[in-house]
C-alpha cells in the first residue's frame, strides 16, 4: 500500500508540473485555464459580463409540469434531465397544458430546447445521470425497481439514443437509493445509501463493470450518504461528496474525499479535506451538513458546500475550485447560504444556491428582510482575497483565503416547493456557449419557465433583458440650480447582466440627449447619478427623463418630472418620527445622535449646493460635513469635508414639508436607526423602502419661528390642530403659534406648523383667507420672505403676489390675518423669529439689558424677565441672527463711533447687526459680531449691576467673559 501511495504522489507531482503553474510573460496560471496578473487584489472585483459568461435572458425550453428535475448530463447537444416528475410541457405553455407523457427521465437538445422521443419509463425518483464515456448510453441512479417494464433496482443504463435498457447491464443495489455516478474507462462507480451490491455488503459507495454489470472488488466505505461524485481530471482518483464524516475510517474526510479509482484507497495527499471540512456523524449535528455537488473541466474540480451546522461542523456554505491531482485549493467563494449545482466551462464557474450574503468578497451583504438569489457565476481563477467574516462562529472566517471574481450576473427565481427543499436550481450541464439549469423552479425573470431553462452567451435575437427600473418606480430628483442650469439626481438603475450603465438625460422637447454619465450599480447598491442641463432655457416650465442603457443598447426610462428647488441656507435637520434633531454631542465626536430641538450650532448644517442639484450639510459649530462612514457600517458621521460621494445627498421632497436625505455614496436614505425616540439615538443609512418611513423622513428647515404683528404684537397661530383659518394670539411660545422655515434654493420658503404639521397657505376656496393646510408643493404653499428694515418681514404670497396682512389691523386676539396688497403698512410687517429669550452671562449669571428705551448701552442687570432683557432672535439664511429688543424694538449691534461698545440702535442689515452663535460647552456660546469676527464680552469681567458690555478678541479658548446662554422667559 505504501508503494501505491508513493507511485501515485510521483504520478501527481508530474501532473502538477504541467497544469499547476503557468508562467507566460509576467502572468501566473492558478490552473482555471485562464492566465491571470502575478499580482491579486485583496478584494475580488465584482466584473462585468464579458463573451465568455452567458446572458441574463432565459430562452425558451421544454419545461416539466408539477415535479423537479434533480441532476442533468449532456452527450453532445443533448441534454438530460431526472429527478421527479409525470409530463414534460412545451416551452412557454402554461402549467397543466400542452403535456407530453415523461417518467422521471427526459431529453432535450440543447440548441432548440425542444423535446426528444427518448422517453424511458422509471417508476420512482431519479437523482444522478452519468455518461458513458464513449457517449452511447446513460446510466442512472435513484429509489425505484423498474425501467421499462424490467426489474431494475436502484441503478440502470440505457441506450443515450433510444432509451432502451442497454443489454447485460443488470446490476442491483438495496438500500435507500443511488444518489451519486461517474464513470471512467469501463468502470462505473455509485454512490448513496445503500447496504448491498449485487448481494454482496458494501456501505454506500460501489462499482461495477460497464460491460456485464459484474461487481468490482473497489469498495470504499462512508458512515453516512454520498451526495457527489465526480473523476479528477487528472485521472488518478474519484472524487466523492456528501453529508460523511468518514471515508473507510478516516475521520479527517468529512464530507468530501479522494480515493484511487481503481484500489478505492483513500488518497490521503488530495488536499481538499485540509480545507474543507463538511459533515458529522454523531451528535445532534450529524448529517446537517455536506458537499451537494461536484463538478471538473480540464484542470479543476469543484464543489459546492451547504450546513444546518455551526462552522466546526461544517466550515464551507459556498463553493470551491481545486486544482486538478493535487486537490489545492484554488480559490473558496464562501457566500452565505446552501449551494447545490455547480458547472465549469473552464472559464466561468456557475452554480446555483440560495445565497443571502456575500459581504466577505465585496457583495452583497444581509439584506432586511433577507433576501436571496439562486445563480451565481464566478471565474474559474482567483482574482484577489476573502475578507473578514462576521458571523461567527455560525460561519467559519476565511479571511485571506484567495477567492474568484464574482460576474453581474443575477436572474430572477420564483423558488418552487415539490422536492421539499424550497429552492430554484438544483443541477446545471451544458455545452459549448450554452447551460442548463434543472431544479423545481416556477419561473425565471417573470416569464413561464418551470424546471428546466436555457442561458446562451449569444442568446437568439441578441441580449434583451434591459435594465430593471422605469416609470414610476424610477423617480428622478430635478432641481433648477441656476437661471439656465438644472440639476438632475437619480438612485442608480440595475441590471441582471450588466454592471456599467449609461445615462441620458432628456429636456421635454428635445430629441437628443442634454447630459450624460456612467456609472456602476448592482441591485444591493445604487449610487446616485448627477447630470446637469447647462442650457436649460430661464423659467419654463420643462420636464426631465432620464434613460438607462446597458451594453447591448437596452434601455428605461425614469418618470417625467419637473424641477423643484433645493433647501438652502442653515437649517435643523428633524426627525418625523421623534420631532428632534440631527446633532453632535460635540465638536470633536464623529457619531450623529439625536437630541432635543434647541436651534443650537451643533444641530445646525449649512447647505451647500452643488451644480446637479446634490447638497453637502456642514455643521455650523464643528465646521465638518454629513458623512456615511466608510468604515463604520451604514453610520451616518460629520467628517472633514471632501469631495467624495459619501459627502454628498440627494434631497428627495417626499410630501407634507418632508424630505428624505439619500446618500449619493450608496442611494440609501438617512435614518432613524430602529425609529428609536431617546435622546442620543443614531442615525444611519439604510433602504429607502417603495413607501417612505416615519424614520427617513426629515423637516429641513429653522425650527420653533413666531410671526409677530408689528401692529399688534401677537402672534400668527392656530386655535387647534385641526382649525384652518390662522388667527392672532399673544405670545406664549406654545406650538400652535411655532412655524418652521423651509428656505428653498429660488429663494421661496413655506412655513410649516409645529403642532399640526400643515402649512400656511392661502385658500384657493375662501377668497384672501390665509389658513393651514396640508403642506403642498403648489404656489399657494410658497412665501417670499422680503426684509422691509427694522427687523421686520413682509410675507408675500407666490400665488398672488400679495401679502400676509392682520385684517383691519385689528388688534383683538382671535382677529383673523388674509392676504391683501402689500403697501407699506404696519399691518403687513412681521418679525420672524424666536421671543422672548434672555441673553445670561456665564461669568455672572445676570442678563444682557437696557435701562431703558432711549438709551444705547447694553448693561448689566439681574434676571427679571422684564422686556428690556428679553430679546427675539431672527435667524437669517446664511445662520447668522439679529438680537432685537422686546421694548425698544432696536437691535443689538457694535457701535460704529464708540470704540467696542455694544449697544442697541434701529435695526439695521449691515455686519455690525449681525451675530454668529458658536456653540461652546454646557449649554453656552459666544455671540460673534459679523463686523469685526469679535465675541460679545462682559468688560473686565465686571459682576456689578449696570457693568457694560463690549466687543473683544475671542480667544483660543472661550472665556466666562464671553459666554452666555440664550434661554427662554
Amino acid at each position: 500500500m505504501g508503494n501505491i501511495l508513493a507511485l501515485k504522489r510521483a504520478r501527481k507531482a508530474a501532473i502538477g508540473a504541467v497544469v499547476g503553474v503557468l508562467v507566460v510573460s509576467g502572468l501566473v496560471s492558478f490552473g482555471g485555464g485562464a492566465a491571470v496578473a502575478a499580482e491579486v487584489s485583496s478584494s475580488p472585483p465584482l466584473l462585468q459580463r464579458d463573451e465568455n459568461v452567458v446572458t441574463s435572458d432565459p430562452i425558451p425550453t421544454v419545461q416539466i409540469d408539477n415535479g423537479y428535475v434533480w441532476a442533468q448530463t449532456t452527450i453532445g447537444s443533448t441534454v438530460y434531465a431526472v429527478g421527479k416528475f409525470d409530463n414534460a410541457r412545451e416551452p412557454k405553455a402554461a402549467p397543466g397544458t400542452a403535456l407530453t407523457a415523461r417518467s422521471n427521465v427526459l431529453a432535450y437538445d440543447i440548441q432548440t430546447g425542444a423535446l426528444l422521443p427518448f422517453a424511458p419509463k422509471v417508476n420512482g425518483v431519479i437523482k444522478a445521470v452519468a455518461p458513458s464515456p464513449d457517449g452511447s448510453r446513460i446510466y442512472i441512479g435513484g429509489s425505484f425497481n423498474s425501467v421499462n417494464g424490467k426489474d431494475r433496482w436502484n441503478i440502470a443504463a440505457l441506450d443515450a439514443k433510444t432509451g432502451e435498457l442497454v443489454p447485460g447491464f443488470i446490476p442491483s443495489i438495496g438500500g435507500s437509493g443511488v444518489y451519486a455516478l461517474t464513470t471512467s474507462g469501463t468502470s462505473v462507480y455509485a454512490g448513496g445509501l445503500f447496504t448491498q451490491a449485487n448481494g454482496t455488503a458494501r456501505k454506500n459507495l460501489t462499482a461495477f463493470n460497464a460491460p456485464d454489470g459484474k461487481l468490482l472488488p473497489w469498495a470504499p466505505q462512508t458512515d453516512l450518504q454520498v451526495d457527489a461524485m465526480v473523476m479528477d481530471p487528472a485521472g488518478a482518483d474519484t472524487i466523492i461528496g456528501g453529508r460523511f464524516s468518514q471515508i473507510s475510517g478516516n475521520s479527517a474526510l468529512r464530507g468530501i474525499g479522494a480515493v484511487d479509482k481503481t484500489t478505492g484507497t483513500v488518497d490521503t495527499a488530495w488536499q481538499v479535506p485540509n480545507t474543507v471540512k463538511n459533515g458529522s456523524g454523531t451528535g445532534q449535528y450529524a448529517g446537517k451538513g455536506g458537499i451537494f455537488g461536484l463538478n471538473a473541466d480540464a484542470t479543476g474540480v469543484y464543489g459546492t458546500g451547504w450546513s444546518y451546522a455551526t462552522n466546526d461542523v461544517a466550515n464551507l456554505e459556498g463553493t470551491f475550485a481545486a486544482e486538478a491531482g493535487t486537490g489545492k485549493i484554488r480559490w473558496i467563494a464562501d457566500c452565505l447560504g446552501d449551494h447545490y449545482g455547480v458547472y465549469s466551462t473552464g472559464k466561468v464557474v456557475y452554480t446555483t444556491s440560495h445565497t443571502h450574503a456575500c459581504s466577505t468578497m465585496g457583495l452583497h451583504p444581509e439584506q432586511t428582510p433577507r433576501t436571496h438569489r439562486y445563480s451565481e457565476a464566478f471565474t474559474a481563477d482567483a482574482r484577489g482575497t476573502l475578507g473578514h467574516q462576521t458571523n461567527v462562529p455560525q460561519y467559519k472566517d476565511w479571511a485571506g483565503t484567495p477567492a474568484p471574481s464574482a460576474y453581474n450576473w443575477t436572474p430572477d427565481w420564483a423558488v418552487g416547493v415539490t422536492s421539499g427543499l424550497g429552492q430554484a436550481g438544483l443541477s446545471i450541464t451544458g455545452t459549448g456557449n450554452m447551460i442548463s439549469i434543472g431544479g423545481e423552479f416556477r419561473s425565471v425573470n417573470n416569464g413561464q419557465f418551470e424546471g428546466l431553462v436555457r442561458f446562451s452567451t449569444t442568446p437568439p435575437g441578441g441580449a434583451k433583458d434591459k435594465p430593471r427600473l422605469s416609470g414610476d418606480s424610477w423617480v428622478p430628483t430635478v432641481v433648477r440650480t441656476g437661471q439656465n442650469q438644472v440639476g438632475v439626481t437619480i438612485p442608480a438603475n440595475w441590471d441582471r447582466d450588466d454592471l456599467k450603465l449609461t445615462y441620458e438625460l432628456y429636456r421635454s422637447g428635445t430629441a437628443t440627449p442634454v447630459a450624460t454619465a456612467t456609472s456602476e450599480a448592482t441591485w444591493w447598491k445604487r449610487p446616485v447619478v448627477g447630470l446637469v442641463d447647462t442650457s436649460a432655457p430661464a423659467e419654463a416650465t420643462v420636464q426631465y427623463t432620464v434613460v438607462a442603457k446597458d451594453a447591448s443598447g437596452n434601455t428605461a426610462s425614469s418618470r417625467a418630472t419637473t424641477p423643484t428647488s433645493n433647501p438652502t441656507g442653515q437649517l435643523s435637520i428633524v426627525s418625523k418620527t421623534s420631532g428632534k434633531a440631527v446633532g453632535l454631542a460635540n465638536n470633536s465626536t464623529d457619531q450623529t445622535v439625536q437630541q432635543p430641538v434647541t436651534g443650537n450650532a451643533l444641530q445646525k448644517w449649512t447647505v451647500i449646493p452643488k451644480a446637479d442639484g446634490r447638497i453637502q450639510l456642514k455643521n455650523a459649530s464643528s465646521g465638518a460635513c454629513l458623512a456615511v462612514s466608510l468604515s463604520k457600517t451604514n453610520k451616518v458621521i460629520q467628517y472633514a469635508c471632501g469631495n467624495t460621494d459619501n459627502f454628498s445627498w440627494n434631497a428627495k421632497d417626499v410630501g407634507g414639508g418632508f424630505s428624505q436625505l439619500i446618500a449619493s455614496h450608496s442611494g440609501m436614505c438617512l435614518t432613524l436607526t430602529d425609529g428609536n425616540l431617546a435622546d442620543g439615538a443614531i442615525f444611519e443609512q439604510a433602504a429607502c423602502g417603495t413607501t417612505p418611513s416615519n424614520n427617513n423622513q426629515f423637516l429641513l428647515g429653522t425650527p420653533g419661528q413666531t410671526i409677530v404683528s408689528k401692529t399688534s404684537g401677537k402672534a400668527v397661530g392656530l386655535t387647534n390642530n385641526s382649525t384652518d383659518q390662522s388667527v392672532q394670539q399673544p405670545v406664549t411660545g406654545n406650538a400652535l403659534q411655532k412655524w418652521t422655515v423651509i428656505r428653498k434654493a429660488d429663494g421661496r420658503i413655506q412655513l410649516k406648523n409645529a403642532s399640526s404639521g400643515g402649512c400656511l397657505a392661502v385658500s384657493l376656496s375662501k377668497t384672501n383667507k390665509v389658513i393651514q393646510y396640508t403642506c403642498g408643493n403648489t404656489g399657494n404653499f410658497f412665501w417670499t420672505q422680503k426684509d422691509v428694515g427694522g427687523g421686520f418681514s413682509q410675507l408675500i404670497a407666490n400665488h398672488s403676489g400679495l401679502c400676509l396682512t392682520l385684517t383691519n389691523g385689528n388688534l383683538a386676539d382671535g382677529a383673523i390675518f388674509e392676504q391683501a396688497a402689500c403697501g407699506t403698512s404696519n399691518n403687513n410687517q412681521f418679525l420672524l423669529g424666536t421671543p422672548g429669550q434672555t441673553i445670561v452671562s456665564k461669568a455672572s449669571g445676570k442678563a444682557v439689558g437696557l435701562t431703558n428705551n432711549s438709551t444705547d448701552q447694553s448693561v448689566q442687570q439681574p434676571i427679571t424677565g422684564n422686556a428690556l432683557q428679553k430679546w427675539t432672535v431672527i435667524p437669517k439664511a446664511d445662520g447668522r441672527v439679529q438680537l432685537k429688543n422686546a421694548s425698544s424694538g432696536g437691535c443689538l449691534a457694535v457701535s460704529l463711533s464708540k470704540t467696542n461698545k455694544v449697544i442697541q440702535y434701529t435695526c439695521g442689515d449691515t455686519g455690525n447687526f449681525l451675530w454668529t452663535v458658536k456653540d461652546t460647552a454646557g449649554g453656552f456660546a459666544q455671540l460673534i459680531a459679523s463686523h469685526s469676527g469679535m465675541c460679545l464680552t462682559l468688560t473686565n469681567g465686571n459682576l456689578a449691576d449696570g457693568a457694560i458690555f463690549e466687543q473683544a478678541a475671542c480667544g483660543t479658548t472661550p472665556s466666562n467673559n464671553n459666554q452666555f446662554a440664550l434661554r427662554a422667559g
